[in-house]
């Protein structure tokens, strides 16, 4: 009886899915704790069973279509799992052979091709159209290069430089970008799945209700810190606003929020997430590797930017629950909230133990990432009810692996545009376009990287945007000497707002489907919500001190003069304090915000001057306009 118990309560592991699922991530696990193999035949491994896992994730998707539909994502499985095993088997000419130099061999040729098409039908899938029709668009322009006029124009690629590029350089399909995601990303993603299983992310909710509830707009104010909190789990804008959206925006709602501002302060929110430490989104790891410093410098450089990020998120909230006239949450029992907290406070250790890993005990990241696994699956045992049985930690594993795969291909088929733009040098010709249409002007320069930025990112995935922005244009950034953390800081800022910036802004239509408000108004009205955000990414720019460079006296006063900029910008965009802002004032704010996180000290001081008399004369107004309504009550 026993024995069929379990044999039904695990039959759900038996199933191709979580079959491959498991396999990579034994594969992963091991490789952290025994050490990972060679670079090339690490990151071929990696991506073949990631194209696996996608295709028998398509397949469980279409198990109704036609016979001849399986056939083809078995055969898809099938293909990727051989061109492991091809590496495997014939690694030691692949490792020792010389790129451009050794002849190919027809299995090369093959596996090369096919690993190119199945991430393209893997990309159309997973990632988008957007994404997987920019990389065919690049990788036609490797071919007519040689018939392209001026800056375009290139000495052109065949078969041979294509499966080159692709599958045997550290430019391609198995370049840089898939390297962070097998040596990074994959472990931070599994880590999230066990905080999610274990109750952690729950723990993170009820700590932003005790927080905020009683303050006005107060489900607002809870989606702002508990999405703050759930980004140092996942990192993931889609995946905060479908954690803690289905709980905060109803509860706005349902306190008088309309649809339209209750999704977009969701998804603003949750974009934020991937800026926090010290779990920030799969882009952090790329820019660390792009840049060529430790994740922990990338993490340690974005805490005050995002704390300022949701320091401006919080001020514009409650500014526009203010003006709304929105009450408190609901009456909820403090002390039974209090309760639950404590009950599973110790959920929160695995947290400290990956600071502690990371920031002290100079871990590599992915031993880092895999011992607060252990740690967590330990600290659960603490209290009989969040201990994570057998069958908790192989759902997990399951559920990490498979949201692991998005990463993956989103990484291989930036890798593939990656390759082009390195092979053709058209990032040096896209950064000599950018200077020549600014004509050399600094803030020009800025602003156009900004929207290429934001053009670039449509309907990506915030970690392939990041990449697709870095290496065309970052160097347009260098150029006018702004420091490397600065610019690539500046880019990724960008990459993340496009989740939130129409036409396409997969975190503002998220929350859209939960709130039942119109998509596109809910893009434009987080992307007008934003605006404080947006200030944020040009002054660390403007203002290194923002990423940690630079003195400590430096670093508190251009922390200082951004946050009262932050503020004078939420003020104007909302059109209150203490009463309705009148439209000239609410210019005089907008400037002011400008000018406090220009670099020139004079220039700030005018611009606190000017917040500062807004900020009086408001207070002023307020006093003013009570007292009728103070003389009336005397009255009566």
């Amino acid at each position: 009886m026993f024995r069929n118990t379990a044999l039904k309560h695990y039959a759900k592991y038996i199933g191709i899915v979580p079959v491959i699922a498991l396999v990579w991530c034994y594969f992963q696990l091991h490789t952290a704790a025994a050490g990972p193999l060679m670079a090339h035949l690490q990151r071929a491994t990696h991506l073949g069973l990631a194209l696996a896992l996608a295709y028998a994730m398509f397949r469980e998707r279409d198990a109704n279509k036609a016979v001849w539909k399986q056939l083809l994502y078995f055969a898809a499985m099938t293909l990727a799992i051989a061109s492991v095993v091809y590496m495997f088997l014939d690694y030691e000419r692949i490792g020792s052979r010389i790129a451009f130099v050794h002849k190919l061999l027809p299995g090369d040729y093959f596996f090369g091709l096919v690993l190119v098409a199945l991430v393209f039908e893997a990309s159309r899938r997973v990632c988008g159209n957007a994404m997987t029709i920019l990389a065919a668009i690049f990788v036609v322009y490797g071919f007519i290069g040689p018939w392209l006029p001026g800056l375009l124009n290139h000495r052109g690629m065949d078969i041979r430089d294509m499966v080159e590029v692709m599958y045997f350089s550290s430019q391609g399909l198995l370049g840089e970008p898939i390297a962070v995601s097998v040596t990074y990303v994959f472990y931070f993603i599994l880590f999230s799945a066990f905080l999610e299983k274990s109750g952690a992310g729950q723990v993170i909710i009820d700590i932003a209700f005790r927080l905020t509830g009683r303050s006005k707009g107060g489900p607002a104010k809870a989606a702002v810190v508990a999405s703050a909190g759930m980004g140092t789990i996942s990192g993931s804008a889609v995946a905060n606003v479908v954690s803690t959206g289905v709980i905060t925006i109803p509860l706005m709602k349902k306190v008088g929020f309309p649809p339209k501002l209750a999704a977009s302060v969701e998804a603003l929110a949750s974009s934020g997430g991937q800026l926090l430490p010290p779990v920030m989104g799969a882009a952090a790891f790329l820019m660390a590797n792009t840049i060529g410093v430790p994740y922990s410098e990338v993490a340690l450089a974005a805490a005050i930017p995002a704390i300022l990020f949701y320091v401006g998120v919080y001020v514009t909230i409650h500014l526009q629950s203010d003006k709304l006239g929105l009450a408190a949450m609901l009456d909820q029992d403090k002390k039974e909230l209090t309760r639950q907290i404590l009950g599973k406070a110790h959920l929160l250790i695995p947290l400290a133990a990956l600071i502690y890993f990371m920031f002290f005990a100079n871990m590599l990241l992915q031993k880092a990432a895999f011992w607060a696994m252990v740690v967590l699956v330990a600290a659960a045992w603490l209290r009989k009810s969040t201990r994570m049985n057998l069958t908790a930690v192989l759902d997990a594993l399951v559920e990490g692996t498979k949201g692991a795969v998005q990463v993956a291909v989103s990484c291989a088929i930036a890798g593939i545009i990656v390759g082009i733009v390195m092979h053709t040098g058209l990032g040096i010709r896209f950064t000599s376009l950018i200077l020549t249409l600014s004509m050399g002007e600094m803030l020009l320069t800025v602003v156009l990287v900004a929207i290429a930025c934001i053009i670039l990112s449509m309907g990506m995935p915030t970690s392939s945007a990041y990449i697709m922005a870095s290496v065309l244009l970052a160097p347009a950034l260098t150029s006018f000497g702004f420091p490397l953390m600065a610019a690539h800081m500046f880019i990724l800022y960008f990459a993340i707002f496009s989740m939130i910036t129409p036409p396409v802004a997969l975190a503002s239509y998220a929350a859209s489907s939960i709130a039942k408000s119109d998509p596109h108004k809910t893009g434009l009205y987080a992307f007008y919500l934003a605006m404080p955000g947006f200030l944020i990414a040009f002054a660390l720019l403007f203002n290194p001190e923002l990423v940690l460079i630079g003195s400590w006296f430096d670093i508190a006063v251009g922390t200082a003069m951004t946050f009262f900029g932050v503020t004078a910008l939420a003020m104007a965009v909302t059109g209150f304090y203490r009463v309705n802002l009148p439209v000239p004032l609410r210019l005089v704010l907008a400037a002011a915000g400008i000018v406090l996180i220009l670099p020139n000290v004079w220039i700030g001081l005018i611009g606190l001057a000017a917040f500062a008399a807004v900020f009086v004369l408001q207070w002023l107004r307020m006093k003013k306009s009570s007292q009728p309504a103070a003389a009336d009550g005397a009255r009566q």
